[in-house]
Protein backbone atom coordinates (compact mmCIF):
# COMPACT_ATOMS: atom_id res chain seq x y z
CA UNK A 1 0.00 0.00 0.00
CA UNK A 2 1.08 3.53 -0.68
CA UNK A 3 1.34 5.78 2.34
CA UNK A 4 1.91 9.48 2.76
CA UNK A 5 3.19 11.50 5.70
CA UNK A 6 2.85 15.21 6.37
CA UNK A 7 6.23 16.15 4.87
CA UNK A 8 5.44 14.26 1.66
CA UNK A 9 2.04 15.93 1.41
CA UNK A 10 3.54 19.39 1.89
CA UNK A 11 6.15 18.71 -0.78
CA UNK A 12 3.47 17.52 -3.21
CA UNK A 13 1.24 20.53 -2.48
CA UNK A 14 4.13 22.99 -2.81
CA UNK A 15 4.74 21.71 -6.34
CA UNK A 16 1.06 22.21 -7.18
CA UNK A 17 1.13 25.77 -5.78
CA UNK A 18 4.32 26.56 -7.72
CA UNK A 19 2.69 25.24 -10.89
CA UNK A 20 -0.42 27.38 -10.27
CA UNK A 21 -2.56 24.24 -10.12
CA UNK A 22 -3.86 25.01 -6.61
CA UNK A 23 -4.08 28.14 -4.49
CA UNK A 24 -2.04 28.74 -1.36
CA UNK A 25 -5.24 28.93 0.72
CA UNK A 26 -6.31 25.51 -0.63
CA UNK A 27 -2.84 24.20 0.28
CA UNK A 28 -3.18 25.50 3.83
CA UNK A 29 -6.61 23.98 4.40
CA UNK A 30 -5.47 20.67 2.91
CA UNK A 31 -2.43 20.50 5.22
CA UNK A 32 -4.68 21.23 8.20
CA UNK A 33 -7.18 18.58 7.08
CA UNK A 34 -4.38 16.02 6.72
CA UNK A 35 -3.01 16.84 10.17
CA UNK A 36 -6.48 16.57 11.68
CA UNK A 37 -6.99 13.16 10.07
CA UNK A 38 -3.63 11.97 11.45
CA UNK A 39 -4.63 13.13 14.93
CA UNK A 40 -8.12 11.63 14.70
CA UNK A 41 -6.81 8.22 13.65
CA UNK A 42 -3.68 8.32 15.84
CA UNK A 43 -1.31 7.58 12.95
CA UNK A 44 1.78 9.17 11.35
CA UNK A 45 1.30 8.01 7.77
CA UNK A 46 -1.97 7.71 5.86
CA UNK A 47 -2.45 4.77 3.54
CA UNK A 48 -4.25 5.19 0.21
CA UNK A 49 -4.86 8.93 0.66
CA UNK A 50 -3.36 10.29 -2.56
CA UNK A 51 -6.67 10.71 -4.38
CA UNK A 52 -8.36 12.42 -1.44
CA UNK A 53 -5.54 14.84 -0.77
CA UNK A 54 -5.11 15.65 -4.44
CA UNK A 55 -8.84 16.17 -4.99
CA UNK A 56 -9.33 18.36 -1.91
CA UNK A 57 -6.97 21.23 -2.85
CA UNK A 58 -8.02 21.15 -6.50
CA UNK A 59 -11.71 21.24 -5.48
CA UNK A 60 -11.11 24.17 -3.13
CA UNK A 61 -9.21 25.99 -5.87
CA UNK A 62 -12.07 25.33 -8.30
CA UNK A 63 -14.49 26.82 -5.80
CA UNK A 64 -12.26 29.88 -5.35
CA UNK A 65 -12.37 30.29 -9.12
CA UNK A 66 -16.17 29.77 -9.09
CA UNK A 67 -15.94 26.66 -11.25
CA UNK A 68 -18.48 23.89 -10.67
CA UNK A 69 -18.32 20.12 -10.43
CA UNK A 70 -20.95 18.02 -12.13
CA UNK A 71 -22.89 15.53 -10.03
CA UNK A 72 -20.61 12.64 -9.26
CA UNK A 73 -21.96 9.94 -7.00
CA UNK A 74 -24.98 7.79 -7.63
CA UNK A 75 -27.59 7.56 -4.90
CA UNK A 76 -26.75 3.86 -4.49
CA UNK A 77 -23.08 4.66 -3.95
CA UNK A 78 -23.91 7.40 -1.46
CA UNK A 79 -26.25 5.07 0.42
CA UNK A 80 -23.31 2.67 0.86
CA UNK A 81 -21.14 5.54 2.10
CA UNK A 82 -23.82 6.69 4.57
CA UNK A 83 -24.16 3.14 5.90
CA UNK A 84 -20.41 2.80 6.43
CA UNK A 85 -19.11 2.62 9.98
CA UNK A 86 -16.66 5.37 9.05
CA UNK A 87 -19.25 7.82 7.75
CA UNK A 88 -19.60 9.76 11.02
CA UNK A 89 -15.83 10.38 11.08
CA UNK A 90 -15.86 11.34 7.40
CA UNK A 91 -18.64 13.88 8.04
CA UNK A 92 -16.72 15.35 10.96
CA UNK A 93 -13.61 15.76 8.78
CA UNK A 94 -15.62 17.48 6.04
CA UNK A 95 -17.41 19.75 8.56
CA UNK A 96 -14.00 20.89 9.80
CA UNK A 97 -12.92 21.71 6.24
CA UNK A 98 -16.15 23.66 5.72
CA UNK A 99 -15.57 25.68 8.91
CA UNK A 100 -12.06 26.59 7.77
CA UNK A 101 -13.18 27.30 4.23
CA UNK A 102 -15.83 29.67 5.63
CA UNK A 103 -17.91 29.42 2.52
CA UNK A 104 -19.51 26.04 2.74
CA UNK A 105 -19.03 23.31 0.20
CA UNK A 106 -21.45 22.32 -2.57
CA UNK A 107 -23.26 19.05 -1.91
CA UNK A 108 -21.53 17.37 -4.87
CA UNK A 109 -18.11 18.19 -3.39
CA UNK A 110 -19.17 16.99 0.06
CA UNK A 111 -20.38 13.69 -1.38
CA UNK A 112 -17.08 13.18 -3.18
CA UNK A 113 -15.18 13.98 0.03
CA UNK A 114 -17.43 11.68 2.11
CA UNK A 115 -16.72 8.86 -0.32
CA UNK A 116 -12.95 9.35 -0.23
CA UNK A 117 -12.73 10.03 3.51
CA UNK A 118 -14.81 6.94 4.28
CA UNK A 119 -12.46 4.77 2.20
CA UNK A 120 -9.32 6.33 3.70
CA UNK A 121 -10.64 6.03 7.26
CA UNK A 122 -11.62 2.39 6.76
CA UNK A 123 -8.17 1.64 5.32
CA UNK A 124 -6.37 3.38 8.20
CA UNK A 125 -8.67 2.66 11.15
CA UNK A 126 -6.85 1.27 14.15
CA UNK A 127 -3.92 3.62 14.54
CA UNK A 128 -0.35 2.37 14.71
CA UNK A 129 -1.43 -1.28 14.73
CA UNK A 130 -2.13 -1.21 10.97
Amino acid sequence: MLSMNLAELKQRLDLLVEGNVISSSARSITVDAFQHLLETLGIKDVEQAEMLFTHLPTALTRMENRETLDAFASETMMEEVRNSGSYHLAKEQVRRIEREWKGGLPETEKEFLYLHYTNVIQTNQGGEAN
